[in-house]
């Protein structure tokens, strides 16, 4: 078997004739133009302030609390000072739940975190 050289057209095909199926397919919707855009980076910072990401959801600082306390938001202790993800809190404004609300995991987090969220 020779080898193939990606410059060659000829080359190029016999390296489509080889992918996989499912490299096949992603070629078919780029030649479509239907390829799948690489996600938008974020946006300011990873992790935000109760009081940002209240301004962020519209609501006052006590919601975020509540969602924090009912396991929609996870906290992130960070040097003593309770943060939440970003993407999280843009998850709830799209209407999205996280995987785990509700869920034991959610509900057994350490006491010191409970404490923290608690205030």
């Amino acid at each position: 078997m020779t080898t193939t050289n990606p410059n060659n057209p000829n080359g190029r095909l016999m390296r489509f004739l080889q992918a996989t199926p499912e490299q096949q397919a992603a070629i078919d919707r780029i030649l479509d133009g239907k390829a799948e855009r690489a996600p938008e980076p974020p946006k300011g910072p990873l992790l935000m302030m109760i009081k940002d990401a209240a301004v962020l959801l519209g609501v006052h600082r006590a919601t975020i609390w509540r969602l924090l306390r009912a396991g929609r938001l996870e906290p992130v202790v960070l040097l003593g000072a309770v943060r939440v993800r970003r993407a999280d809190v843009e998850g709830i404004a799209a209407g999205h739940r996280p995987a785990d609300a509700g869920s034991p995991k959610a509900e057994s987090r350490s006491p010191k975190v409970n404490r923290e969220v608690a205030r």
